[in-house]
Parts: structure tokens; sequence; C-alpha cells
């Protein structure tokens, strides 16, 4: 390989930091969204990052790596947004790092190099990935491993050094600690290996190389290998005890993924809606024509977002037909110019497929709309793939012709514009994604929310957050202990508190009452109500009800401090304090039926209960 030329280090090294620093930017206008919050939940419940933690099941994935990563940002700064910020932009810049090391093996350091480094980290394929925190620590660190198991496997084939084995390897392991997709890593470093050799062969050796004009040697065409070039037979000699160990890798994954997991994406939820949900053909149809294809040339330009749905790309026509034309144009180029280069693209046009394919299986459902691929989170890295296929055609050796020969005094210039317009293009699309990540329900809820917790003494009874923070499918991530858990300065978040609140859907805090669905009726003692006896006593309502949460202003004399369980007929117990003297205590609890039974804690002694409503809290 070419030895490093500090000034294409250099350019390499800042282009890396300046699309850090723009993600990150990007990255920096949400906060926790979603997953975030139920992967925060997750890591807070847990004093330490044990087994049954990192390897749980999570919608249907097994991300010990991304549950490492969140338990840190759990217990070290509890919905702290700075952490996962630096967080991502650590990955987004090992993934740069990697990228710019694989292109460096593709194109042997040549300044060329840098289109495709641009290209890649510009346009808005990895964007929405990236910026969400539950999404980079599934695709950032899978780019990074598949680029570094792609340049590996490359040098593996050139040296036979065994180090590019190891290092292919373990690429593929570190990308499988974050996120299953990872096992196409192998498969997209056996595909550019492939490519690699069948673009780099030449059938007139060096006699190529005399009709090639100078403008090659920055540009394009990789030295004819002629002659010396190795035989598929010496490449797979050389890389064969690599896929060996990749297999073993897979299939101890796989095995620890059926154990752990045992399926594929976001798993059984009940659903309301009646239909198979997407068909194959319209996330094929919408993958290519409105995900990925504008995005080649800078698109979508346009987002929609649908509370509490991610942004979804929306390309204007103009979009559309720009990255159809974009990719006509370089494919032609490619064909017409360069050698043995169609097999290259075939295989960067079916990648997307495989996330089509793994949409299919782990996300289809009657809930599940075709639009779920133009979230652009499931192609993130098809950038990679890319940015592989086109360095192997600017390295490929040169066609012989007029048109060659011709094409060689603009390309150069032709490439500069090429960056220019797509850097431009992906700008306007970077900054409108941004403006509608910005909109974040759960920090217009959150925040103002634990101010004012923070002022309040009072436990704070367990309740769900609205919607458009977490819909109740995430069950029992939607409740307030899970989502606040962890955070400091808080009140106790329960089953009983002394002051009900109800909380509006910008966090304020509003003092509530219970609005009656039922009664626990007066007692027949006078001046006790319903005495409660040691054993525990049923108290009847004036009516049933139905399985839910419920509310009980539950009114008693105490004749010391202790504690008293408080049940539905048909729920789990719940353990409320109660203090000496005649007291209000509000209860939630879940359940059915037709009474609610008392049971007072050992050495409470004397407890009479009065009337009370059963309902849900309203604000006075």
């Amino acid at each position: 390989m070419a030895r490093p030329a500090p000034r294409v280090v250099a350019a390499c090294a800042l282009i890396v930091v300046v699309f850090t620093a723009i993600r990150t930017w990007v990255a920096a206008a949400g906060w926790f969204y979603w997953d975030d919050l139920i992967l925060h939940g997750k890591a807070a419940a847990h004093r330490f990052p044990d087994p049954g933690f990192l390897l749980a099941d999570h919608d249907g994935h097994l991300m010990p790596g991304g549950m490492a990563l969140a338990w840190v940002a759990a217990h070290v700064a509890p919905l702290d947004f700075r952490l996962p910020l630096v967080q991502i932009a650590v990955l987004q810049l090992i993934a740069g790092a990697a990228l710019a090391r694989m292109l460096w093996v593709l194109l042997r350091g040549r300044p060329v190099l840098l289109v495709p480094l641009v290209l890649a980290l510009a346009i808005p394929l990895g964007l929405p990935a990236a910026t969400w925190w539950a999404s980079a620590v599934n695709s950032l660190p899978m780019a990074a491993a598949m680029a570094w198991a792609v340049a590996s496997t490359i040098r593996l084939a050139e040296t036979g050094r065994r180090r590019n084995a190891v290092g292919a390897v373990l690429a593929t392991a570190v990308g499988l600690l974050f996120v299953e997709k990872a096992v196409l890593v192998p498969v997209v470093a056996a595909a550019v290996l492939w490519c690699w050799w069948w673009t780099g062969r030449s059938e007139r050796g060096h006699d190529r190389g005399q009709h090639s004009d100078h403008h090659d040697d920055e540009v394009g065409s990789r030295e004819p290998l002629g002659a010396a070039a190795p035989t598929w037979t010496a490449v797979w000699r050389s890389t064969r005890w690599m896929w060996a160990g990749q297999a073993v890798l897979l299939v101890g994954w796989a095995a620890v993924f059926a154990s752990t997991v045992g399926r594929a994406g976001g798993g059984e939820v009940d659903s309301d809606s009646d239909g198979p949900g997407p068909g194959l053909w319209a996330l094929i149809d919408k993958t290519y024509r409105l995900a990925v294809g504008p995005t080649l040339a800078g698109g979508p330009w346009r987002w929609e977002r649908w509370h509490p749905g991610p942004p979804i790309a929306e390309p204007p026509a103009l979009a559309v037909v720009a990255g159809a034309l974009l990719c006509a144009s370089v494919l032609a180029w490619s064909l017409l110019t360069r050698e043995r280069t169609g097999p290259a693209w075939a295989f960067a046009a079916v990648y997307p497929l495989a996330s089509v394919l793994m949409v299919a299986v782990g996300r289809f459902g009657p809930d599940t709309a075709a639009e779920i691929v133009q979230t652009l989170r499931y192609h993130a890295d098809s950038a990679i793939v890319l940015a592989a296929v086109l360095a192997m055609a600017l390295a490929a050796p040169r066609r012989d012709g007029p048109l060659p020969r011709a094409a060689a005094r603009w390309e150069g210039w032709a490439l500069a514009g090429l960056v220019v317009v797509v850097v431009s293009s992906s700008s306007i699309s970077t900054a409108t994604y941004r403006e509608v990540w910005a909109e974040q329900p759960s920090r217009d809820y959150v925040l103002p929310l634990v101010d004012a917790l923070r002022a309040r003494d009072a436990p704070m009874l367990q309740a769900d957050v609205p919607p458009e923070v977490l819909l109740p499918v995430t069950a029992p991530a939607h409740r307030l202990a899970s989502v606040l858990a962890g955070v400091p300065g808080l009140p106790p978040i329960g089953s009983w508190t002394t002051e009900p609140v109800v909380v509006d859907a910008a966090g304020r805090l509003h003092p509530a009452d219970v609005v009656p669905g039922r009664t626990l009726g007066q007692g027949p003692e006078p001046g006790c109500g319903h005495r409660i006896d040691a054993g525990g006593t049923r108290i009847g309502l004036d009516g049933p009800l139905l399985g839910r949460d419920w509310v009980l202003r539950v009114n008693y004399l105490a004749a010391r401090d202790g504690t008293v369980e408080v049940r539905l007929d048909e729920g789990d117990r719940v353990e409320v304090p109660v203090t000496a003297g005649l007291a209000t205590v509000f209860v939630r609890v879940e359940g059915s039926g037709t009474g609610v039974t008392f049971t007072p804690g050992e050495g409470l002694g004397e407890l009479c209960i009065g009337s009370g409503p059963v309902g849900v809290l309203v604000p006075r």
C-alpha cells in the first residue's frame, strides 16, 4: 500500500472532524427520544451492567455494547443529554476514521479518495441514524466495523499478514456487540473483495499503462496488475482462515442470539389494526424511489413528521429525478470509461434489499407502514457500500478508446463539480432535518417536570407519560418512574401520595382530586366507618370496576404509625404507609372487581376506613 501522504492524511482527518461536528450539531437539536427513554429506564433499573441486562432482548435486538453505553449514560448523568452527545460524536469519529482507512486501502492513498469520503459523509443517507442516540449506538459501530473489515480483508489478500485476518474478524465481533445486522459485515467484505479482484484484473497486462495519460495518476486507474495479478485461488488461499474465523464467530453469535432473543425485530404487540401490513413491493418501491435514491443527490430536502414518529424523507419530484439522474450519470461514466465495474455497481444496487428484507421480517405487521423505510435509519450502512464501490470504480483500469481518453481530461473537474453539487444539496437536507428533529415533545415534557418535582416534597403517584413521548405499547417504559429513573433530587414515584397532582402535556403540576367512578360506602360503625381486622377486611364498592389503574382516596383513622396493604379483588397488593390519627392518603391500584381489601401491617393496631371515591385524578 502507498506510503501515507501527510497532506492526504490531514485532509482525511479534517473531513472526518468537520462532518462529525455537523452531525453532532444536528443531534444536539434533539433530545432523548422513544428508544432512548426506554433504554434509560432499563439501564437505571440495574445497579451494575450484569449479563442479564447486557444480553436483554431490546425490541428484538441483541446489543450488549449499546446497552453498556446506555448504562453509563443512565448512571453517570441520568437524562443529561450531553453524555449521549459525546458518545455519538466519538462513535462518529471512529466510523469516519474507519471509512477513511477503507478508502485509503482501496485507492492506495491517492488524493482522489477524498471524493468518496466527502460524499459518503455528506449525503443524508446516514444522517437520521447518526443523530438519534438509540440508533447511533447501533448504526455507527456497524459502519465502523464494516469499513474496517473491508479494509482488513483487502489488505489480507494483498499481504497475507495474519494481523489483517484478526482485524477483520474482530471488526465483525465488535459490530455484533452493537447490532445483529452486523452479520452482513462478512458478506459485504466478501463481495467487495471479489469486486476488488475482478476490477483489478487486466487482460492486456502492462500495455494498458502505455495508453493512459498522466491524469490517471491523480484521478483513477490503479496501476494494472497484469501478469502479477493474483488469481482468485491465490486470493482465497490468503483469506480462507479469516473466513473460517468469521464463520465460527457467526455460529457462536447465532447461538447466543437464539438463547437470549430468539426472534427478529420488534416482537409481538397487540394490534387493533386489520390487514397484513405493507407488502414487500411497497417497501422496495419506497426504499429506492423515496429513501435511498434521492439521498444520492443530497436529497430529500424535505422531511415530514407525525409525533411520536421519527422524521421521514418526503422528497419532492425534483429530488427524486435528481437522484435518478446522478445515479445514471455516475453509472454511465463508470461503465464507459472503466473496465469491469459492472458487478460492483450491481452489488451496490441490490444491497439495500438486505435492509428491506430485514424490515419485512422484523417489523412486518398491520401497525407497520411502508414509510418506515423512509426514516433512512435502516439504510445507513448502504453509504459504506456505495463509498467502497465508487472507490473501486475510481481505481479500476481505464478503458481504451477516444471516449475514455477524452473523459480523462475533464474527469477531475467533473468530480469536483459532483462534490460541490452533492454537498450543497445535502446541506439543505441536513438543515431541514435539524429543524424537524428539534421538535422533541419528550424534552418539552420531561425537563419542566423535573424542575417542578425537585421543588416538591410529597411522593408522586405513578402515571403514564403523554403518548407524544411514549405510547402505552412500550409498557412499562411509558410510566413516570421508568422515564425519570435515576434522576437525583426527585421525590419517590410510586403507588401513594398525600398531595395528588396531575401533569399536563407541558410538564406542569396541577393539584388534583379523585373524580368518583365508584365509591367505598360509609361503614356501619359510628365514628369509625369500617373497622379493619388484623387479618384484613374487604369493603364493597357501589358497583364494579373494569381492569385498569384506579386512584382511591382513603380516609382513615389509625392508632399509630404503620402500613396497610390495599388491593382490588383482581389486582396486586400495594403497601401504603399511614400515620397515627385522622388523615387521607391517595392510593393507586391496578385491577378490577367489586371490592377493596385492606390488610393492616403488623403492629398497626386499630384502623378505621371511612367513605371515599375510587376513580381517576383530574385537576381541581
